[in-house]
C-alpha cells in the first residue's frame, strides 16, 4: 500500500463542475448539461400528469429474473447480484438494471390499482450493468422514464410518444422516432414459431450470440447489429401474424401521431429486448453525433407485467431515456451547462470584504446567483477571474467604494460603466438585467 492514486472502476465517470474529464473519442460532460435534462424534464413531464416516483436502487434478484425475463442479455450476463444477509436470512439482492420493473414492484406492493383510474409516474436516478463500455453508454448510467398504468388504448401511447419528442425536441436534439408493434398474446406465438423456424435453417449464418437467442428469446435476433442485414430483412414480419386488436391499435397509434404532428418511422426491425413489452414499441433515434449508440430513448407497452408482479391485469406503458446519451449530444451543441455568476464581487481589503459578504447575500436573496471572491489579489487579477466566469457584471469594492457608499458596476462583454448605491445594489442589477 502506499499514496499512489486510486482510479475510477472501469465504465464509470466523474461528472465535475469543470472541464476535467477530456477524450478524444468523446464530448466532455459537466454536471450542468445533466441538469439541463433533467430540468427540462422535471417541467414538461407534470404537464401531462406525471408525478415523480423514487424506487431503492437495491431489489430482490426475484424481480427482475421474473419481470425482465431469464432470457434476457441483461438477467443472464449483465447483472451486478450478490447475497445480502440480514438477521440470519440470505436474500439475492441485484443493483437495478432498468426502472420499470422497479416502478411496478412499487405500484403492485402499495395495492395502488384498488383505486382504479390512470397512474401516471416519471423517475430518474442511477442503474447498473455489466457490460463493455461504448460511447455514451456505462456501467453505471442514468435513466429518465414515465410509466403510465390504467390504459389499455392507443392514446396514451401518442401521448407519451408525443411527449418524448416535445423533450428532445425542446433540447434541440437531431432525432427520428421509430415506431413498431410487437403484437399481443395471439400474435406473439405464432410469429415467434415462424421466426424461430426461420432462424434455425439459418443458424450457421448466423454470430453466435443470435444462434443463442434462437431459442431463448428469438426477436431480438432481428436487432442485432453483426448478423447480416440481408438476412435479417428476409426474416418474417409480424404484419402477416398481427390479430385484429393488435392491428387496431397499431392503427389507432399512427392516426393519432398523424393527428398531433409527430413524425415517425414504421421500422419492422424494432425490437426491445424485455420479455414484458407487447404491442406498441419506439425509440427514438439520434440522426447525428452517437455513432452505433445511436438510440437515446425507448419504450412501449406492457400489459402484462403488472399480473406478472404479482398484480391484476391493469394495462401499463412507458419510455425510459438514457441521460448520459442525451447529456453528450448537448455538450457537444456546446449548450450552456452553468449557472453564470450575475455579479462578481472582488473585495480588496478586509473591511470591503465583510462588506462584500453582506452585498451577496443580499443579492442572493433577491434570486441573482453572486461570486464573491474570497482572493486577496490586485483589480486585474480579480477581472481576470470574473472573466474566467463569465459573470455579467463586476463590482471592485475599495476604500473610496466603502466610504461613499457608491460603486462603478461594471458590464464585462461591454465594458460599460454604471454608478451604482450599494445599499440598493440587488434593484440596481435587476433593472440593468
Amino acid at each position: 500500500m502506499g499514496n499512489e492514486k486510486i482510479p475510477q472502476v472501469s465504465g464509470t465517470r466523474d461528472v465535475l463542475p469543470v472541464d476535467t474529464y477530456v477524450k478524444a473519442d468523446e464530448p466532455w460532460l459537466r454536471i450542468g448539461h445533466y441538469h439541463l435534462v433533467e430540468d427540462a424534464a422535471r417541467t414538461l413531464f407534470p404537464l401531462y400528469g406525471y408525478q415523480e416516483a423514487r424506487t431503492p436502487i437495491l431489489e430482490r434478484t426475484e424481480l427482475f429474473a421474473r419481470g425482465v425475463g431469464e432470457g434476457t442479455d441483461i438477467v443472464g450476463k449483465e447483472m451486478y447480484t450478490f447475497d445480502d444477509g440480514v438477521d440470519g436470512k440470505t436474500t439475492s439482492v441485484t443493483l437495478r438494471p432498468e426502472g420499470t420493473a422497479a416502478i411496478v414492484r412499487a405500484y403492485v406492493q402499495h395495492n395502488l390499482q384498488v383505486a382504479g383510474g390512470e397512474t401516471k409516474w416519471w423517475y430518474t436516478g442511477p442503474m447498473f450493468r455489466r457490460e463493455r463500455q461504448q460511447k455514451g453508454r456505462y456501467r453505471q448510467f442514468t435513466q429518465i422514464g414515465v410509466e403510465a398504468f390504467g390504459s389499455p388504448g392507443p392514446r396514451v401511447d401518442v401521448e407519451q410518444i408525443e411527449m418524448l419528442h416535445r423533450w428532445l425536441s425542446a433540447l434541440g436534439l437531431k432525432f427520428a422516432m421509430h415506431i413498431n408493434t410487437l403484437g399481443d398474446g395471439d400474435t406473439r406465438p405464432r410469429w415467434k414459431a415462424a421466426l424461430q423456424e426461420y432462424l434455425r435453417a439459418r443458424k450457421d449464418q448466423l454470430t453466435k450470440d443470435s444462434q443463442e437467442r434462437i431459442e431463448t428469446n428469438p426477436i431480438r435476433v432481428l436487432d442485432s447489429k453483426f448478423d447480416k442485414p440481408e438476412i435479417l430483412a428476409e426474416a418474417p414480419k409480424i404484419d402477416a401474424f398481427l390479430s385484429e386488436t393488435a392491428k387496431k391499435h397499431f392503427d389507432g397509434l399512427q392516426e393519432g401521431l398523424t393527428r398531433l404532428h409527430v413524425p415517425f418511422v414504421v421500422d419492422a426491425r424494432l425490437v426491445r429486448g424485455l420479455d414484458y413489452y407487447t404491442l406498441t414499441t419506439f425509440e427514438a433515434i439520434a440522426t447525428e453525433g452517437l455513432g452505433a449508440q445511436s438510440t437515446i430513448a425507448g419504450g412501449g407497452r406492457y400489459d402484462g407485467l403488472v399480473r406478472l408482479l404479482g398484480g391484476g391485469d391493469v394495462a401499463g406503458v412507458g419510455f425510459a431515456a438514457g441521460l448520459e446519451r442525451i447529456a453528450l449530444l448537448c455538450a457537444a451543441q456546446n449548450r450552456e451547462a452553468t449557472t453564470r455568476p450575475v455579479v462578481f464581487i472582488a473585495p480588496l481589503g478586509d473591511a470591503e470584504a465583510a462588506k462584500a459578504d453582506e452585498l451577496g447575500q443580499a443579492l442572493r436573496a433577491a434570486g441573482l446567483a453572486v461570486e464573491v471572491s474570497f482572493r486577496k489579489s490586485n483589480v486585474g487579477n480579480q477581472l481576470k477571474r470574473a472573466d474566467a466566469l463569465k459573470a455579467r457584471f463586476a463590482l471592485v469594492l475599495g476604500e473610496s467604494e466603502l466610504a461613499s457608499g457608491k460603486a462603478k458596476l461594471k458590464e464585462l462583454a461591454t465594458g460599460a460603466q454604471h454608478e451604482i448605491e450599494l445599499q440598493s445594489l440587488a434593484e440596481s442589477v435587476k433593472k440593468l438585467l
